[in-house]
C-alpha cells in the first residue's frame, strides 16, 4: 500500500473516529486516540498499556473496523458530506433570490428529514 493510500486510511479513521468516537468502549476510544490523534507507535502504546504490539494492533484494527460498521448503518459521514457539498454549491449562486430560494428548499428538505 502506497504512502499516500496510507495517509487516505488514516484520514478516514480520524473522521469516522470524530464521528462514532462515543460509540466505542474507552479503551477502543483511548488505543485509537493514541494511535490516530497523537501519533504514538504501536509500540508505544504498547509500553504504556503494559500489553503487547500484537494486541495493540488487533485492538486498533477492531475499533476501526467497528467504525467503519457504525458509517454503513447511520451513514452519517456519508450525510454530512452531502450537506456540506450542497451548502457550498448554494454558496456559489450568485443571484440573490435564486440562493434564498435555495437554503429554503434546503432548510425544508433538512426538517422533513431529506
Amino acid at each position: 500500500m502506497s504512502e499516500e493510500e496510507l495517509l487516505e486510511k488514516r484520514e478516514e479513521a480520524l473522521e469516522l473516529l470524530g464521528q462514532y468516537e462515543q460509540l466505542l468502549t474507552a479503551k477502543q476510544r483511548e488505543v485509537l486516540n493514541e494511535y490516530l490523534r497523537y501519533d504514538l507507535s504501536l509500540g508505544e502504546i504498547a509500553e504504556e498499556d503494559g500489553i503487547s504490539r500484537a494486541a495493540v494492533h488487533d485492538a486498533i484494527n477492531k475499533a476501526v473496523a467497528k467504525l467503519h460498521e457504525y458509517e454503513e448503518k447511520l451513514h452519517l459521514l456519508e450525510k454530512k458530506k452531502d450537506i456540506k457539498a450542497t451548502l457550498e454549491a448554494i454558496e456559489r449562486v450568485e443571484d440573490d433570490d435564486t440562493k434564498l430560494e435555495l437554503y429554503q428548499q434546503f432548510g425544508k428538505d433538512l426538517s422533513d428529514g431529506i
